[in-house]
């Protein structure tokens, strides 16, 4: 296991490059931005918006990490906060309509680029390292304990 194991750190090494290379052609929001405001987004699904503590707790972030994000998003007019409905002391993030433009776009150039990467896949090629990934993935954070432990 131990030949297997460092390709697999190999291959994962590559993936991250590859992210890296994704992050530095994608413009104008950046590629964390646009995580934090997807979460925001699908938490908020139903109109009612997201508190900050819990999308600390979704993106597997520290709070202060979470809470500069959201700063951005907000100065930029993506996000907006709100009175909470049950308490309206506790305050809200939703998604303002400029957020979800932008976040289509973000979602669109994304779209167009794995259609490209990925033209002459099969769909069992596409699934394949789809459900391995997320299976890493979990296994990984599995491992870790939780996400946001890692990330303190």
């Amino acid at each position: 296991m131990d030949a297997v194991a460092r390709q697999l750190e190999d291959r994962v090494r590559d993936l991250l490059k590859v992210v890296r290379m994704v992050k530095q052609h994608r413009q104008p929001l950046s590629d964390g931005l646009v995580g934090i405001l997807s979460l925001i987004d699908r938490a908020g699904a139903d109109a009612t918006g997201c508190h900050a503590k819990e999308l600390a707790a979704r993106a597997g972030l520290d709070p202060s990490t979470v809470s500069r994000a959201v700063a951005a998003l907000v100065a930029n007019g993506l996000v907006e906060r709100r009175a909470g409905p049950e308490d309206g002391r506790a305050g809200i993030l939703v998604v303002t309509e400029r957020g979800r433009a932008e976040l289509a776009d973000a979602r669109d150039w994304s779209d167009r680029l794995l259609r490209r990467a990925l033209a002459d896949w099969s769909p069992a090629e596409v699934e394949a390292p789809t459900s391995a990934l997320g299976r890493l993935t979990t296994d990984v954070e599995g491992a870790l304990g939780s996400t946001l432990e890692a990330a303190r």
